[in-house]
């Protein structure tokens, strides 16, 4: 190999990379660069080095023509290690191989089958370290990018090191990108090691030519090498200097290529085309298109140009500049052509021979759309959708009926839309001939664009929406479901008015739906909450619970939330997640487990809480639910301002708020809100606390939002007390509790009631205090500690101060099992002030643990074993080992038995 000149700083990088993965531990490296500026001469020498090193090599590189085949770049890099899928458990060893088209499997989630390739790597990881080289990821098809991004993320403790390389200005929205690996930036060599570079490729080169190669390759050493195979340098030539860099090698390759003998040039003109670098496919589609015998060694005179590499029956281009010269000289004719010709040489894989014949068809073919439509229902109900998308869009324009085609490129909008690189595939709203499809359809479709766009569907979209389902809705009723159903989060946190909701409740009512269907469970309790929430929970409530689905589930979880029902709606969201987890239904997981993160911090279940918001940020790369991570993230912060940790509380409310501020979903900003009103309580400034608070409650405010804002009551109820402001909540809480008393809420009505002792005369305290206690208000740890606490605080002032302890005590431990430091101090200052001395409570063993160490020894405790805790927290078998290797002496513990005994001593411990 020729030494690398002028790169000694990116190989001292390479090599400290390759040290720590013999050494066990893993991680991953981001080249980018310009094209020719060595990303691949450094991604070969680390190949090189690592099998020196006893190390095994696995690799892919990006291919547009294969760019839109769900997995075929991850089929490639695994096909060498596929062999230890066995040890896989049974649901992540299917999805892989299906996936990678050993074995058919009704769905392949992407998520699940990054799980398989995450623990297939850290497997062979533990025969040999184990070097994953990507080139080219800007061209690698989504699935096999979000793979890689995935797996990059979690190496820590496995010997693995993923090094990828792409175009620095191609990589942009790529996960891989976006992952938050080392990134390396190749730079163009500096003037020295340029002219080292060509001096050793072209020794003595004349001192003209000498200068004007060096200055028209500024660095690049493709430029470098691949100019001084050229001789026309002058102005006019293939190689001018008016021309950009790029430029002037597509001419020096597509000029070379041209001079290459029939059938080479067929040959190349064939390989740029096909989207398999297979020899035997290649010969067989070369004789096709000639009509004659053509051999492998036709392909000689394109090696001899130092255009093409073959081996191991396989062959491509040296450089994808190379192939994009080729590529941009085939013309339209000649690609159908090829195209045919490929289509009748593939005998195996149907629906590429399918994707050939489509692309050789030179007009509309309804046979062959009909087909590509059927491939992408099979593409679809395996969690292929990019792949399904292209079929739909090719469908499209093949289709002869404009009604039909218009129906096809909604179809393919919608199916792009549940991938991450949607936004670049939004032009294609423009192309469809909105004529031809249904209002409702179109309707749809925007819908699909604004959210696509993080534009914010306010006030105006529900409504229109459900005027148009109650105009057309008979016609086309389960389009007329999905218009609404589409809308029912953005229904729940707009502000309406009655007339609106009114005219909701008129739309949903023409679905022809069960009346215990989740869909008609959820368009009501968003629609019409309080008017709807006592029918709404009976019909939830008499659902019968057998064969459960998550996605069912997570409608009904979501519409017991929205009616105040929050106990049940954590109890089936629960519910739901784990049916969606273990269908590797990852994306609806995401929804799942951010409602229910909200219904946990209204519990005050905390710890369930912030398990459910870090589950749901451990998916946010491998899904397409940013509003949900940043949902949950919220839901996070207000834990973590309960808990003390003010830092990264507001550093998750300013992140979030800006974002939503951007999107102009004001009404959301209410979380915000929250997360600021909880940490001004816990830094003991009420009036700052109440300040935040009272926004969410005033309809003039931006961050009010008339469904959510009795989230905020209890705490705007303590503050206002704290900070002498009574007098300015009193008429809100008496709106509180009218609503209550008309809607049902079980969690406004507990919520005004814990409440109301806070604004009762001396005279009538006593009569409210037990009528709040009698509330239920046990079942509701929030607002009971705030009950407790001011019960103690009255009774106190009361002179009664024997009385008080009780209830004093009873808040400090309710507050100290939740975890909510500053309110059990408020409480420890009470029962000082009572005349008994609080002890400071030991520190719960759990709390040297990490967020994550805590998760993996919670699941160890249920019995999971370290391949299943894995799999529920994205992880490696080997993180989940060493962690519980850090684990057990931290807690004191020698097994794994032991651990259960531990946990469940600090939650009693702590009164949870």
């Amino acid at each position: 190999m020729l030494q690398l000149i002028g790169r000694d700083s990116e190989l001292v990088v390479l090599a400290e990379s390759l040290e720590r993965v013999a050494g066990g531990n893993g991680g991953a490296l981001l080249l980018s660069g310009d094209p020719g500026v060595g990303k691949s001469a450094l991604l070969n020498e680390a190949a090189v080095q690592a099998r020196a090193a006893g190390m095994r090599v696995l690799g892919c590189v990006g291919n547009p023509a294969s760019a839109d085949w769900a997995f075929s770049g991850l089929r490639e890099l695994l096909l060498p290690v596929l062999d230890g899928a066995k040890d896989l458990l049974p649901v992540t060893r299917d999805a892989l191989l299906s996936a990678l088209g050993e074995t058919t499997a009704d769905t392949v989630p992407v998520q699940r089958v990054a799980l398989g390739v995450l623990q297939l790597l850290s497997d062979a990881g533990q025969v040999a370290p184990v070097v994953v080289i990507a080139d080219d990821v800007h061209w690698l098809d989504p699935a096999t990018s979000l793979v890689l991004a995935f797996v990059a993320r979690r190496l820590a403790d496995d010997a693995v090191l993923v090094v990828a390389a792409a175009r620095s200005n191609e990589i942009g929205g790529n996960p891989l990108a976006e992952a938050g690996l080392s990134h390396l930036a190749i730079s163009p060599l500096d003037g020295p090691a340029a002219e080292a570079l060509l001096d050793s490729r072209v020794p003595s080169m004349p001192a003209l030519l000498r200068e004007r190669i060096l200055v028209a390759a500024v660095g690049n050493p493709l430029a470098l090498t691949e100019l001084a195979r050229a001789t026309d340098l002058d102005g006019g030539g293939p190689t001018g200097s008016a021309l950009p860099l790029t430029e002037r090698l597509d001419q020096v390759f597509g000029d070379r290529a041209r001079l290459l003998p029939e059938p080479a040039r067929t040959l190349l003109a064939i390989m740029a085309v096909n989207d398999s670098d297979a020899v035997q496919e290649l010969l067989a589609a070369a004789g096709g298109l000639t009509g004659g015998r053509v051999a492998l060694d036709d392909l000689s005179p394109g090696e001899q140009a130092g255009l093409v590499w073959v081996a191991d029956g396989r062959a491509g281009f040296r450089h994808p500049l190379m192939r994009a010269a080729v590529d941009g000289a085939v013309t339209a004719d000649q690609r159908r052509g090829i195209h045919a010709v490929l289509a009748a040489s593939i005998d195996a894989d149907h629906d590429r021979r399918l994707w050939h014949r489509a692309l050789a068809a030179a007009g509309p073919d309804e046979s062959i759309a009909a087909e590509l439509e059927r491939m992408a229902q099979r593409r679809s109900d395996r969690g292929e959708n990019s792949t399904a998308a292209v079929a739909l869009e090719r469908a499209a324009r093949l289709s002869p009926d404009p009604r039909v085609a218009a129906q096809r490129f909604l179809a393919a909008i919608v199916a792009y839309s549940l991938g991450a690189e949607f936004r670049e595939r939004l032009p294609l709203v423009e192309e469809v001939d909105k004529t031809q499809l249904g209002p409702l359809q179109v309707a749809f479709l925007a819908a699909i664009q604004a959210a696509a766009t993080d534009g914010w569907l306010g006030p105006e979209h529900p409504i229109r929406e459900a005027e148009l389902v109650l105009r057309y809705g008979a016609d086309n009723p389960a389009q007329a479901t999905q218009l609404l159903l589409n809308a029912v989060l953005v229904t729940w946190w707009i502000n309406l008015d009655d007339d609106a909701r009114d005219l909701l409740i008129r739309a949903n009512r023409t679905l022809p739906l069960p009346e215990d269907s989740p869909v008609r469970l959820a368009l009501d309790a968003t629609s019409h909450p309080h008017q709807q929430g006592a029918s709404v929970r009976t019909r939830i409530a008499a659902r019968p619970g057998e064969e459960a689905r998550g996605p069912d589930e997570t409608l009904v979880g979501f519409a017991a939330s929205c009616v105040g029902e929050v106990l049940v709606a954590a109890e089936r969201l629960t519910v739901a997640s784990t049916l969606l987890r273990a269908a590797g239904e990852f994306g609806q997981l995401a929804v799942a487990l951010t409602a229910k993160a909200w219904a946990c911090v209204l519990l005050a279940q905390d710890d369930a809480a912030a398990d459910a918001v870090a589950e749901v940020i451990r998916l946010a790369g491998i899904t397409n639910e940013l509003r949900m991570t940043g949902t949950a993230a919220l839901a996070g912060a207000l834990v973590a301002a309960r808990r003390g940790e003010i830092e990264s509380a507001l550093a998750v409310a300013a992140v979030n708020e800006e974002g939503l501020i951007q999107s102009g979903a004001y009404s959301m900003l209410l979380m915000v809100q929250l997360v600021r009103g909880a940490v001004a309580l816990s830094e003991g400034d009420a009036v700052a606390a109440f300040d935040a608070l009272i926004q969410v409650c005033r309809p003039e405010e931006r961050s009010y939002q008339q469904n959510a804002c009795v989230w905020a009551l209890t705490d705007l109820m303590d503050a206002a007390a704290l900070s002498g402001r009574l007098d300015e909540v009193r008429a809100l809480h008496a709106e509180f509790t009218e609503l209550a008393q008309r809607s049902g809420s079980p969690h406004t009505l507990v919520v005004v009631a814990a409440s109301a002792p806070l604004l009762a005369d001396d005279a009538d305290a006593g009569v409210v205090f037990d009528s709040a206690f009698a509330s239920g208000v046990e079942q509701w740890p929030w607002q009971h500690g705030s009950l407790l606490l001011a019960y103690g605080r009255w009774l106190r002032r009361q002179r009664r101060r024997t009385e008080s302890r009780e209830p004093l005590r009873a808040a400090y431990a309710l507050y100290n099992s939740i975890g909510a430091q500053a309110w059990a101090e408020r409480a420890a200052v009470e029962l000082r002030a009572s005349g008994e001395p609080v002890a400071a409570r030991p520190r719960r063993a759990t709390s040297q643990l990490s967020a994550q160490e805590l998760n993996i020894a919670k699941l160890a405790a249920e019995g999971l074993n370290n391949r299943e805790i894995a799999e529920r927290l994205f992880l490696s078998h080997l993180t989940v080992r060493n962690n519980l290797y850090r684990i057990f002496p931290k807690l004191g513990v020698s097994s794994r038995s032991d651990l259960a005994r531990v946990l469940d001593h600090n939650g009693s411990d702590e009164g949870s």
